[in-house]
Protein backbone atom coordinates (compact mmCIF):
# COMPACT_ATOMS: atom_id res chain seq x y z
CA UNK A 1 0.00 0.00 0.00
CA UNK A 2 1.00 3.47 -0.68
CA UNK A 3 2.13 5.67 2.15
CA UNK A 4 -0.40 8.24 2.85
CA UNK A 5 -3.13 6.26 1.25
CA UNK A 6 -6.22 5.56 2.77
CA UNK A 7 -7.08 1.58 2.75
CA UNK A 8 -10.91 1.77 0.83
CA UNK A 9 -12.77 -1.75 0.43
CA UNK A 10 -15.94 -2.09 -1.84
CA UNK A 11 -17.78 -2.15 0.95
CA UNK A 12 -16.48 1.28 2.38
CA UNK A 13 -17.27 2.82 -1.11
CA UNK A 14 -20.40 4.49 -1.19
CA UNK A 15 -22.71 4.60 -4.91
CA UNK A 16 -22.07 8.16 -6.86
CA UNK A 17 -25.42 9.78 -5.94
CA UNK A 18 -27.99 10.09 -9.43
CA UNK A 19 -27.73 13.55 -10.69
CA UNK A 20 -31.30 14.66 -11.39
CA UNK A 21 -31.84 16.74 -14.82
CA UNK A 22 -34.56 18.68 -14.71
CA UNK A 23 -34.53 20.51 -18.44
CA UNK A 24 -36.02 23.49 -19.15
CA UNK A 25 -38.58 22.07 -21.27
CA UNK A 26 -41.87 23.51 -20.69
CA UNK A 27 -42.03 25.77 -23.72
CA UNK A 28 -41.61 23.09 -26.33
CA UNK A 29 -44.01 21.77 -29.02
CA UNK A 30 -45.15 18.02 -28.73
CA UNK A 31 -42.78 18.48 -32.27
CA UNK A 32 -40.20 19.69 -30.41
CA UNK A 33 -40.42 17.11 -27.03
CA UNK A 34 -40.00 14.33 -29.42
CA UNK A 35 -37.22 15.74 -31.32
CA UNK A 36 -35.42 15.75 -28.29
CA UNK A 37 -36.03 12.13 -27.79
CA UNK A 38 -35.06 10.96 -31.45
CA UNK A 39 -32.14 9.68 -30.87
CA UNK A 40 -31.56 9.08 -34.55
CA UNK A 41 -31.43 12.85 -34.86
CA UNK A 42 -29.46 13.78 -32.36
CA UNK A 43 -26.56 11.64 -33.32
CA UNK A 44 -25.95 14.28 -35.92
CA UNK A 45 -25.02 16.57 -33.75
CA UNK A 46 -22.94 13.92 -31.44
CA UNK A 47 -25.35 13.73 -29.12
CA UNK A 48 -27.92 11.84 -27.24
CA UNK A 49 -31.29 12.54 -25.29
CA UNK A 50 -29.51 12.25 -22.15
CA UNK A 51 -26.73 14.68 -23.22
CA UNK A 52 -29.53 17.49 -24.55
CA UNK A 53 -31.40 17.45 -21.60
CA UNK A 54 -28.23 18.24 -19.56
CA UNK A 55 -27.54 21.08 -22.04
CA UNK A 56 -31.26 22.21 -22.03
CA UNK A 57 -31.07 22.32 -17.99
CA UNK A 58 -28.67 24.78 -18.28
CA UNK A 59 -30.41 27.30 -19.97
CA UNK A 60 -33.66 29.13 -19.57
CA UNK A 61 -36.80 27.83 -20.70
CA UNK A 62 -36.91 30.57 -23.77
CA UNK A 63 -33.02 29.60 -24.42
CA UNK A 64 -33.87 26.19 -24.35
CA UNK A 65 -36.71 26.81 -27.26
CA UNK A 66 -34.27 28.42 -29.40
CA UNK A 67 -31.48 25.81 -29.09
CA UNK A 68 -34.48 22.89 -30.55
CA UNK A 69 -35.59 25.39 -32.73
CA UNK A 70 -32.11 25.80 -34.32
CA UNK A 71 -31.31 21.92 -34.32
CA UNK A 72 -34.51 20.87 -35.85
CA UNK A 73 -33.85 23.90 -38.59
CA UNK A 74 -30.59 22.40 -39.49
CA UNK A 75 -31.56 19.17 -39.14
CA UNK A 76 -34.66 19.83 -41.95
CA UNK A 77 -32.07 21.53 -44.38
CA UNK A 78 -30.68 18.46 -44.63
CA UNK A 79 -33.83 16.68 -46.08
CA UNK A 80 -34.90 17.21 -49.81
CA UNK A 81 -37.18 20.17 -50.11
CA UNK A 82 -39.65 19.04 -52.67
CA UNK A 83 -41.02 22.51 -53.16
CA UNK A 84 -37.86 24.26 -52.91
CA UNK A 85 -36.44 26.31 -56.06
CA UNK A 86 -33.23 27.47 -55.85
CA UNK A 87 -32.56 31.00 -57.93
CA UNK A 88 -31.70 30.73 -61.14
CA UNK A 89 -28.63 33.09 -60.35
CA UNK A 90 -26.15 34.07 -63.10
CA UNK A 91 -22.49 34.98 -62.14
CA UNK A 92 -20.65 38.14 -62.54
CA UNK A 93 -18.82 36.57 -65.58
CA UNK A 94 -22.40 35.75 -67.66
CA UNK A 95 -22.18 31.95 -67.70
CA UNK A 96 -25.12 30.35 -65.83
CA UNK A 97 -24.61 27.08 -64.07
CA UNK A 98 -27.72 24.83 -64.14
CA UNK A 99 -26.44 22.32 -61.54
CA UNK A 100 -27.19 25.07 -59.17
CA UNK A 101 -30.76 25.43 -59.72
CA UNK A 102 -31.03 21.59 -59.63
CA UNK A 103 -30.10 20.90 -55.49
CA UNK A 104 -33.21 19.85 -54.65
CA UNK A 105 -34.32 18.14 -57.86
CA UNK A 106 -34.65 14.43 -57.53
CA UNK A 107 -33.76 14.10 -61.44
CA UNK A 108 -30.21 13.83 -62.54
CA UNK A 109 -30.44 15.40 -65.78
CA UNK A 110 -29.18 12.82 -68.90
CA UNK A 111 -28.62 13.69 -72.40
CA UNK A 112 -31.28 11.51 -74.58
CA UNK A 113 -29.67 13.60 -77.36
CA UNK A 114 -26.34 11.94 -77.54
CA UNK A 115 -25.25 9.81 -80.21
CA UNK A 116 -23.89 7.36 -77.92
CA UNK A 117 -25.93 6.84 -74.90
CA UNK A 118 -26.67 3.40 -75.43
CA UNK A 119 -22.90 2.69 -77.08
CA UNK A 120 -21.39 1.01 -74.15
CA UNK A 121 -24.22 -1.14 -73.95
CA UNK A 122 -24.65 -2.58 -76.93
CA UNK A 123 -23.06 -6.22 -77.98
CA UNK A 124 -21.46 -6.59 -81.22
CA UNK A 125 -23.21 -9.39 -83.79
CA UNK A 126 -21.57 -11.95 -84.99
CA UNK A 127 -22.11 -10.83 -88.01
CA UNK A 128 -19.76 -8.24 -87.82
CA UNK A 129 -16.57 -10.69 -87.17
CA UNK A 130 -14.10 -10.41 -89.28
CA UNK A 131 -13.03 -13.97 -88.66
CA UNK A 132 -15.82 -16.01 -88.45
CA UNK A 133 -15.54 -19.06 -86.24
CA UNK A 134 -17.91 -21.93 -84.69
CA UNK A 135 -19.46 -21.38 -81.74
CA UNK A 136 -17.07 -22.20 -78.74
CA UNK A 137 -14.52 -21.34 -76.30
CA UNK A 138 -11.32 -19.95 -77.80
CA UNK A 139 -7.86 -19.87 -76.97
CA UNK A 140 -5.77 -17.39 -77.13
CA UNK A 141 -2.46 -18.88 -76.29
CA UNK A 142 0.12 -19.20 -79.76
CA UNK A 143 1.93 -22.18 -77.82
CA UNK A 144 0.88 -25.52 -76.31
CA UNK A 145 2.38 -24.97 -72.94
CA UNK A 146 2.53 -21.09 -73.04
CA UNK A 147 3.51 -19.74 -69.79
CA UNK A 148 1.96 -15.80 -69.84
CA UNK A 149 1.03 -14.66 -72.87
CA UNK A 150 -2.26 -12.62 -72.92
CA UNK A 151 -3.62 -13.27 -69.29
CA UNK A 152 -7.44 -14.89 -68.80
CA UNK A 153 -8.87 -15.86 -65.52
CA UNK A 154 -7.92 -19.11 -64.79
CA UNK A 155 -5.62 -19.44 -67.81
CA UNK A 156 -8.97 -20.24 -69.73
CA UNK A 157 -10.25 -20.34 -72.95
CA UNK A 158 -12.31 -17.40 -74.05
CA UNK A 159 -16.27 -16.90 -74.57
CA UNK A 160 -17.54 -13.96 -75.69
CA UNK A 161 -21.16 -14.78 -76.65
CA UNK A 162 -24.16 -17.05 -74.56
CA UNK A 163 -23.64 -19.15 -77.36
CA UNK A 164 -19.96 -19.96 -76.81
CA UNK A 165 -20.94 -21.00 -73.51
CA UNK A 166 -23.54 -23.32 -74.45
CA UNK A 167 -21.68 -24.52 -77.41
CA UNK A 168 -18.39 -25.20 -74.97
CA UNK A 169 -20.61 -26.97 -72.37
CA UNK A 170 -19.28 -24.52 -69.85
CA UNK A 171 -19.76 -25.13 -66.31
CA UNK A 172 -17.93 -22.11 -64.86
CA UNK A 173 -17.22 -19.11 -66.09
CA UNK A 174 -15.62 -15.89 -64.51
CA UNK A 175 -16.55 -12.50 -65.80
CA UNK A 176 -15.24 -8.61 -64.80
CA UNK A 177 -17.53 -6.27 -63.61
CA UNK A 178 -14.89 -2.93 -63.27
CA UNK A 179 -17.45 -1.07 -61.61
CA UNK A 180 -16.19 1.45 -58.67
CA UNK A 181 -18.89 3.77 -57.38
CA UNK A 182 -18.37 2.71 -53.88
CA UNK A 183 -18.31 4.53 -50.61
CA UNK A 184 -14.91 2.99 -50.36
CA UNK A 185 -11.40 3.28 -52.14
CA UNK A 186 -12.25 3.56 -55.72
CA UNK A 187 -9.79 1.18 -57.01
CA UNK A 188 -12.29 -1.86 -57.28
CA UNK A 189 -12.54 -1.30 -61.10
CA UNK A 190 -8.83 -2.66 -61.51
CA UNK A 191 -9.46 -6.04 -59.88
CA UNK A 192 -10.65 -7.92 -62.83
CA UNK A 193 -7.23 -7.01 -65.28
CA UNK A 194 -5.22 -7.31 -61.95
CA UNK A 195 -6.63 -10.64 -61.08
CA UNK A 196 -6.65 -12.36 -64.36
CA UNK A 197 -2.93 -11.28 -64.13
CA UNK A 198 -2.44 -13.31 -61.36
CA UNK A 199 -1.80 -16.82 -60.27
CA UNK A 200 -3.26 -19.04 -58.00
CA UNK A 201 -6.75 -19.68 -59.85
CA UNK A 202 -6.03 -23.01 -61.76
CA UNK A 203 -4.19 -25.79 -60.54
CA UNK A 204 -4.58 -28.96 -57.82
CA UNK A 205 -6.20 -28.26 -54.77
CA UNK A 206 -4.83 -30.27 -51.65
CA UNK A 207 -7.56 -30.09 -49.81
CA UNK A 208 -9.50 -31.41 -52.23
CA UNK A 209 -7.88 -33.82 -53.85
CA UNK A 210 -9.03 -32.55 -56.90
CA UNK A 211 -7.82 -30.12 -59.78
CA UNK A 212 -11.28 -28.06 -60.71
CA UNK A 213 -10.34 -26.78 -64.12
CA UNK A 214 -9.41 -30.54 -65.50
CA UNK A 215 -13.03 -31.72 -63.50
CA UNK A 216 -15.10 -28.71 -65.23
CA UNK A 217 -15.04 -26.65 -68.68
CA UNK A 218 -13.80 -23.35 -67.40
CA UNK A 219 -14.22 -19.83 -69.17
CA UNK A 220 -13.22 -16.31 -69.29
CA UNK A 221 -16.44 -14.51 -70.32
CA UNK A 222 -14.63 -10.90 -70.61
CA UNK A 223 -16.11 -7.63 -68.67
CA UNK A 224 -19.42 -6.11 -68.13
CA UNK A 225 -19.64 -2.71 -69.41
CA UNK A 226 -20.41 -0.40 -66.98
CA UNK A 227 -20.93 3.27 -66.49
CA UNK A 228 -18.81 4.71 -63.85
CA UNK A 229 -21.11 7.41 -63.09
CA UNK A 230 -24.51 6.13 -61.93
CA UNK A 231 -25.04 2.81 -60.49
CA UNK A 232 -28.74 3.33 -61.68
CA UNK A 233 -27.83 2.55 -65.55
CA UNK A 234 -25.67 -0.56 -64.65
CA UNK A 235 -28.71 -2.44 -62.71
CA UNK A 236 -30.30 -3.56 -66.04
CA UNK A 237 -27.11 -4.76 -68.52
CA UNK A 238 -25.27 -6.07 -65.23
CA UNK A 239 -28.65 -8.24 -64.38
CA UNK A 240 -29.42 -9.33 -67.36
CA UNK A 241 -25.82 -10.25 -68.81
CA UNK A 242 -25.28 -12.67 -65.54
CA UNK A 243 -28.78 -14.14 -66.91
CA UNK A 244 -27.52 -15.14 -69.93
CA UNK A 245 -25.12 -16.79 -68.37
CA UNK A 246 -27.41 -18.98 -66.36
CA UNK A 247 -29.65 -19.63 -69.40
CA UNK A 248 -26.72 -21.12 -70.59
CA UNK A 249 -25.88 -23.67 -67.84
CA UNK A 250 -22.75 -21.42 -66.30
CA UNK A 251 -22.20 -20.64 -63.24
CA UNK A 252 -21.09 -16.70 -62.94
CA UNK A 253 -17.77 -15.66 -60.97
CA UNK A 254 -18.41 -12.53 -60.67
CA UNK A 255 -15.17 -10.21 -60.58
CA UNK A 256 -16.42 -6.88 -59.21
CA UNK A 257 -15.76 -3.89 -58.49
CA UNK A 258 -17.66 -2.60 -55.61
CA UNK A 259 -20.27 -4.35 -53.48
CA UNK A 260 -23.45 -2.23 -55.50
CA UNK A 261 -22.66 -5.26 -57.63
CA UNK A 262 -24.14 -7.49 -55.09
CA UNK A 263 -28.31 -5.92 -56.26
CA UNK A 264 -27.70 -7.00 -60.07
CA UNK A 265 -26.09 -10.48 -59.32
CA UNK A 266 -28.38 -11.85 -56.76
CA UNK A 267 -31.60 -10.43 -58.58
CA UNK A 268 -30.14 -12.34 -61.91
CA UNK A 269 -29.53 -15.70 -59.54
CA UNK A 270 -32.99 -15.47 -58.01
CA UNK A 271 -34.84 -14.53 -60.98
CA UNK A 272 -33.50 -17.35 -63.16
CA UNK A 273 -34.24 -20.10 -60.45
CA UNK A 274 -37.65 -18.59 -58.74
CA UNK A 275 -38.91 -21.70 -58.35
CA UNK A 276 -35.76 -22.85 -56.50
CA UNK A 277 -35.08 -21.52 -52.79
CA UNK A 278 -32.04 -19.18 -53.00
CA UNK A 279 -29.85 -18.27 -50.35
CA UNK A 280 -26.70 -16.17 -49.81
CA UNK A 281 -23.72 -16.29 -47.96
CA UNK A 282 -22.44 -13.14 -47.76
CA UNK A 283 -18.97 -12.62 -46.15
CA UNK A 284 -18.43 -8.85 -45.18
CA UNK A 285 -17.03 -6.39 -42.63
CA UNK A 286 -20.43 -4.34 -43.33
CA UNK A 287 -24.16 -5.57 -43.41
CA UNK A 288 -24.75 -3.33 -46.70
CA UNK A 289 -27.80 -2.16 -45.15
CA UNK A 290 -28.30 1.93 -44.95
CA UNK A 291 -31.58 2.77 -46.04
CA UNK A 292 -30.86 6.73 -45.75
CA UNK A 293 -28.72 7.59 -48.35
CA UNK A 294 -29.35 10.72 -51.35
CA UNK A 295 -28.78 7.52 -53.67
CA UNK A 296 -31.03 4.18 -54.07
CA UNK A 297 -28.52 1.91 -55.39
CA UNK A 298 -24.93 2.07 -53.88
CA UNK A 299 -22.45 -0.81 -52.02
CA UNK A 300 -23.78 0.19 -48.30
CA UNK A 301 -27.66 -0.40 -49.47
CA UNK A 302 -27.58 -3.56 -51.71
CA UNK A 303 -28.96 -5.65 -48.74
CA UNK A 304 -31.29 -3.49 -48.22
CA UNK A 305 -32.38 -3.02 -51.92
CA UNK A 306 -32.34 -6.78 -52.29
CA UNK A 307 -34.52 -7.11 -49.43
CA UNK A 308 -37.18 -4.14 -50.15
CA UNK A 309 -37.59 -5.64 -53.77
CA UNK A 310 -38.24 -8.86 -51.99
CA UNK A 311 -35.17 -10.56 -54.31
CA UNK A 312 -34.68 -13.23 -51.61
CA UNK A 313 -36.17 -12.98 -48.08
CA UNK A 314 -33.86 -11.96 -44.80
CA UNK A 315 -34.32 -15.58 -43.15
CA UNK A 316 -32.23 -16.94 -46.42
CA UNK A 317 -29.91 -14.16 -45.88
CA UNK A 318 -26.45 -15.62 -43.80
CA UNK A 319 -23.90 -12.66 -43.19
CA UNK A 320 -20.48 -13.47 -41.62
CA UNK A 321 -17.71 -11.28 -40.53
CA UNK A 322 -19.54 -7.91 -39.48
CA UNK A 323 -17.84 -5.58 -37.41
CA UNK A 324 -16.81 -2.06 -37.55
CA UNK A 325 -18.71 1.08 -36.37
CA UNK A 326 -21.27 1.32 -38.73
CA UNK A 327 -22.75 -2.01 -37.40
CA UNK A 328 -24.41 -0.29 -34.33
CA UNK A 329 -27.31 -1.96 -32.29
CA UNK A 330 -29.60 0.32 -34.97
CA UNK A 331 -27.88 -1.93 -37.70
CA UNK A 332 -28.29 -4.89 -36.21
CA UNK A 333 -31.61 -4.08 -34.77
CA UNK A 334 -32.60 -4.22 -38.90
CA UNK A 335 -31.50 -7.48 -39.36
CA UNK A 336 -33.20 -8.87 -36.81
CA UNK A 337 -36.32 -7.26 -37.73
CA UNK A 338 -35.89 -8.98 -41.01
CA UNK A 339 -34.81 -12.28 -40.14
CA UNK A 340 -31.13 -11.79 -41.44
CA UNK A 341 -29.07 -14.80 -39.97
CA UNK A 342 -26.00 -12.35 -39.24
CA UNK A 343 -22.33 -13.74 -37.44
CA UNK A 344 -20.52 -10.86 -35.87
CA UNK A 345 -16.62 -10.91 -35.16
CA UNK A 346 -17.70 -9.82 -31.66
CA UNK A 347 -19.04 -14.01 -31.75
CA UNK A 348 -16.06 -15.06 -33.52
CA UNK A 349 -13.98 -13.96 -30.42
CA UNK A 350 -16.13 -15.17 -27.85
CA UNK A 351 -17.12 -18.63 -29.35
CA UNK A 352 -14.18 -19.15 -31.90
CA UNK A 353 -14.15 -19.48 -35.37
CA UNK A 354 -15.01 -23.44 -35.90
CA UNK A 355 -18.18 -23.07 -33.88
CA UNK A 356 -19.43 -19.54 -35.81
CA UNK A 357 -18.70 -21.33 -39.53
CA UNK A 358 -20.38 -24.73 -38.66
CA UNK A 359 -23.19 -22.44 -37.58
CA UNK A 360 -23.24 -21.07 -40.74
CA UNK A 361 -22.59 -23.71 -42.67
CA UNK A 362 -25.56 -25.42 -41.31
CA UNK A 363 -27.82 -22.35 -41.83
CA UNK A 364 -26.81 -22.53 -45.63
CA UNK A 365 -27.66 -26.28 -45.85
CA UNK A 366 -30.74 -26.05 -44.57
CA UNK A 367 -32.83 -24.49 -47.10
CA UNK A 368 -32.15 -26.89 -49.76
CA UNK A 369 -32.23 -24.90 -52.40
CA UNK A 370 -29.31 -23.28 -54.64
CA UNK A 371 -26.26 -21.13 -53.15
CA UNK A 372 -24.64 -17.54 -54.07
CA UNK A 373 -21.80 -16.42 -52.47
CA UNK A 374 -21.37 -12.77 -52.22
CA UNK A 375 -17.59 -12.24 -50.75
CA UNK A 376 -16.16 -9.24 -49.94
CA UNK A 377 -12.46 -8.55 -49.60
CA UNK A 378 -13.05 -6.27 -46.24
CA UNK A 379 -14.26 -9.67 -44.41
CA UNK A 380 -10.23 -10.61 -44.07
CA UNK A 381 -8.21 -8.68 -41.72
CA UNK A 382 -6.35 -6.31 -43.35
CA UNK A 383 -3.07 -7.53 -41.58
CA UNK A 384 -3.41 -10.26 -44.83
CA UNK A 385 -4.88 -8.01 -47.72
CA UNK A 386 -4.08 -4.66 -47.33
CA UNK A 387 -5.66 -4.36 -50.93
CA UNK A 388 -9.75 -3.98 -49.60
CA UNK A 389 -11.81 -1.07 -50.88
CA UNK A 390 -13.41 -1.03 -47.35
CA UNK A 391 -11.07 -1.95 -44.89
CA UNK A 392 -12.00 -2.76 -41.58
CA UNK A 393 -9.61 -3.95 -38.63
CA UNK A 394 -10.34 -7.75 -36.70
CA UNK A 395 -11.24 -9.82 -39.66
CA UNK A 396 -10.94 -13.32 -40.15
CA UNK A 397 -7.70 -14.70 -41.76
CA UNK A 398 -6.91 -15.54 -45.56
CA UNK A 399 -6.92 -19.56 -44.72
CA UNK A 400 -10.50 -19.18 -42.51
CA UNK A 401 -12.01 -17.46 -45.76
CA UNK A 402 -10.91 -20.68 -47.94
CA UNK A 403 -12.25 -23.07 -45.59
CA UNK A 404 -15.46 -21.65 -45.55
CA UNK A 405 -15.51 -20.65 -48.82
CA UNK A 406 -14.56 -24.10 -49.80
CA UNK A 407 -17.34 -25.85 -47.55
CA UNK A 408 -19.98 -23.92 -48.77
CA UNK A 409 -19.39 -24.13 -51.97
CA UNK A 410 -18.85 -28.21 -51.77
CA UNK A 411 -21.61 -28.74 -49.44
CA UNK A 412 -24.60 -26.69 -51.44
CA UNK A 413 -25.39 -26.33 -54.74
CA UNK A 414 -23.98 -23.24 -55.66
CA UNK A 415 -25.49 -20.63 -58.35
CA UNK A 416 -23.04 -17.99 -58.72
CA UNK A 417 -20.15 -16.45 -56.89
CA UNK A 418 -18.80 -12.76 -56.72
CA UNK A 419 -15.56 -11.41 -55.70
CA UNK A 420 -15.65 -8.09 -54.49
CA UNK A 421 -14.27 -5.06 -52.84
CA UNK A 422 -11.13 -5.43 -54.25
CA UNK A 423 -8.46 -2.80 -54.98
CA UNK A 424 -4.82 -3.98 -55.78
CA UNK A 425 -3.45 -1.08 -56.38
CA UNK A 426 -3.38 -0.02 -52.76
CA UNK A 427 -1.47 -3.11 -52.34
CA UNK A 428 2.22 -2.72 -52.66
CA UNK A 429 2.59 -6.16 -53.35
CA UNK A 430 0.80 -9.09 -55.13
CA UNK A 431 -0.37 -10.70 -51.97
CA UNK A 432 -4.41 -9.24 -52.24
CA UNK A 433 -4.54 -10.53 -55.93
CA UNK A 434 -2.65 -13.75 -54.57
CA UNK A 435 -5.62 -13.98 -52.12
CA UNK A 436 -8.60 -12.82 -53.90
CA UNK A 437 -7.61 -15.77 -56.44
CA UNK A 438 -7.09 -18.55 -54.03
CA UNK A 439 -10.43 -17.85 -52.21
CA UNK A 440 -12.05 -17.97 -56.09
CA UNK A 441 -9.95 -21.23 -56.36
CA UNK A 442 -11.07 -23.06 -53.06
CA UNK A 443 -15.04 -22.13 -54.15
CA UNK A 444 -14.12 -23.92 -57.62
CA UNK A 445 -12.62 -26.75 -55.63
CA UNK A 446 -15.71 -26.96 -53.88
CA UNK A 447 -17.74 -27.03 -56.94
CA UNK A 448 -15.34 -29.59 -58.74
CA UNK A 449 -15.37 -31.42 -55.28
CA UNK A 450 -19.62 -31.74 -55.09
CA UNK A 451 -19.93 -32.83 -58.72
CA UNK A 452 -17.18 -35.61 -58.10
CA UNK A 453 -18.97 -36.77 -55.06
CA UNK A 454 -16.87 -35.15 -52.60
CA UNK A 455 -20.15 -33.41 -50.69
CA UNK A 456 -19.94 -35.27 -47.64
CA UNK A 457 -19.28 -32.21 -44.35
CA UNK A 458 -15.74 -31.08 -44.29
CA UNK A 459 -14.10 -33.53 -46.51
CA UNK A 460 -10.64 -33.34 -46.99
CA UNK A 461 -8.47 -35.96 -49.47
CA UNK A 462 -6.70 -38.61 -47.18
CA UNK A 463 -3.84 -37.76 -48.69
CA UNK A 464 -3.40 -34.14 -47.07
CA UNK A 465 -3.77 -35.52 -43.76
CA UNK A 466 -1.21 -38.24 -43.56
CA UNK A 467 2.02 -39.49 -44.51
CA UNK A 468 1.25 -42.96 -44.04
Amino acid sequence: MLSGCASTTKAERTPMPEVAISANTQLLTKQELAFINASDELVLYNLTPEKLAVKLAEKSPQEAKQLVQALMQTSAQRRYQANHTASKATPAEGIEEPLAYLADSDIIPLNPEAGGYNRQRVLQPALFDRYKREPGPFSLKRYLNEEGGIPTFANAPVAIRKADLVAGAVDVAFVGVPLALGSGWRDDKHAPTLLRGMYGLSGYSVEGGIDPTLVMQVADYGNIAVDNMSPELNIEHITQQLTDMLEAGTIPFIVGGDHSIMFSSVSAVAGHFSDTPVSVLHLDAHYRGERDKDHFYSDEQSVANLLAASVIEGENLIQVGLRGASQNKSALMWLRENSVKYHTMAQVERDSWAVVMEQALTELSASAGKTFVSFDMSVVDPAFVSGSGQPVAGGISVRQAMTLVRRACAETEVAGFEMLGVAPFLDLSYNTALSANQIMHACLTGIAMRKSGMDNANYIDPMALSHQ
